[in-house]
């Protein structure tokens, strides 16, 4: 939509292809139901980048939820509550910071036929709960949950509650010497690398590096750490960090290898999930480490979920290392204790 030019006023509706539509200026860009636009995004990044031409020039989105968050909405979203300010209050669920984000959706706690809660979500008069109560047992589940309820990402489950993560953000503190685990997810050359620390009461430290020099970077963060605490273990993915944790371990520090199979990430994954959906967990106030959980997702399999990410090119190493560092401080045996002999 394009308006005003002077004392006219022009609307002008224009393509899905978002390559016909660079180049335009508009004082009010509109995007109607987001959630079908092409998976690319190319139609909202013309959009995005014509605002920059205009000093008054908006950009109002209006959409169902999307199903798939790996999509141009679903990832607009991931970038609203990565925002310092997210709060839900019953159905409704704002954010702000860049993006205004205001959603009326039904909170993941709640079971879809708990008609009066979904019809909280659909904050429009004409529609009733005995509607809400036919569509429920008309249409498929998946297709209620996101055209009724603004469920996101049915079809691949989101890992927290909206707003959780930055409930837990804080000031970590940590004293010199003190004990501390470690997790550490090191990625490929075009991927992030994180190391992950928390000491007993959950207080947690994240660095993230990136580039093919991002393990050197990771192994001389691991041992500032060592100078400053005691390391009581170092949990690590052995698919590029084996030969670093050898020399680690010639060091005198306790390397522990963690694979990232279901066997290991399904309880890692569980773990750090009730941590923050409890409060348990004092997170540092770090806008990457945000990033990364909002762009991870829950993946459903036999044995269980576990934190995932949609494709491929996402990251989401700074919370994968944060779940082997919770999993290695929470799993530790009980010390034995000589009670008596015969």
């Amino acid at each position: 939509m394009f308006s005003p030019i002077g004392h006219a006023q022009r609307v002008r509706r224009v393509p899905s292809e978002g390559a016909r539509v660079h180049g335009l200026s508009s004082s009010l860009y509109i995007g109607d139901e987001v959630w079908a636009w092409l998976p690319g995004g190319e139609l909202l990044e013309a959009m995005q980048t014509g605002l920059i031409k205009r000093p008054d020039a908006k950009l109002l989105v209006i959409s169902t939820a999307a199903a798939q968050l790996d999509s141009p909405l679903g990832r607009m979203r991931a970038r609203a509550l990565a925002q310092s300010y997210v709060k839900r209050t019953g159905a409704v669920l704002e954010a702000r910071g860049d993006l205004h984000w205001l959603e009326w959706s039904l909170p993941e706690e709640t079971p879809l036929d708990d008609l009066a809660a979904v019809k909280q979500a659909n904050p429009a008069p004409y529609i009733t709960v005995a509607d809400l109560r036919r569509q429920r047992s008309a249409v498929p589940e998946v297709t209620f949950a996101q055209f009724h309820a603004c469920r996101w990402g049915v079809g691949e489950g989101s890992w927290l509650p909206p707003g959780a993560w930055n409930e837990c953000v804080g000031t970590p503190t940590f004293t010199a010497g003190e004990p501390v685990w470690v997790g550490v997810d090191v990625g490929a050359e075009r991927s992030a690398s994180a190391v992950a620390w928390v000491n007993a009461e959950l207080r947690a430290g994240v660095s993230i590096n990136h580039g093919a020099a991002a393990i050197l970077e990771v192994v001389d963060r691991v041992r500032s750490l060592a100078r400053e605490y005691t390391v009581r273990e170092l949990a690590y993915d052995p698919w590029r960090m084996g030969q670093a944790a050898i020399e680690l371990e010639r060091e005198g520090m306790v390397c522990v290898e963690f694979p990232q199979t279901d066997v290991r990430m399904i309880p890692a994954s569980q773990s750090l999930y009730t941590a923050v959906v409890e409060k348990r967990i004092t997170l540092p106030d770090n806008r990457e480490l945000a990033r990364h959980a909002s762009d991870t997702i829950a993946q459903h399999g036999r044995r269980g979920w576990r934190i995932s990410k949609p494709r491929k090119e996402i990251n989401n190493d700074g919370v994968v290392a944060l779940a082997m560092a919770v999993d290695r401080a929470e799993t530790q045996a009980a010390p034995a204790e000589l009670v008596g002999w015969l």
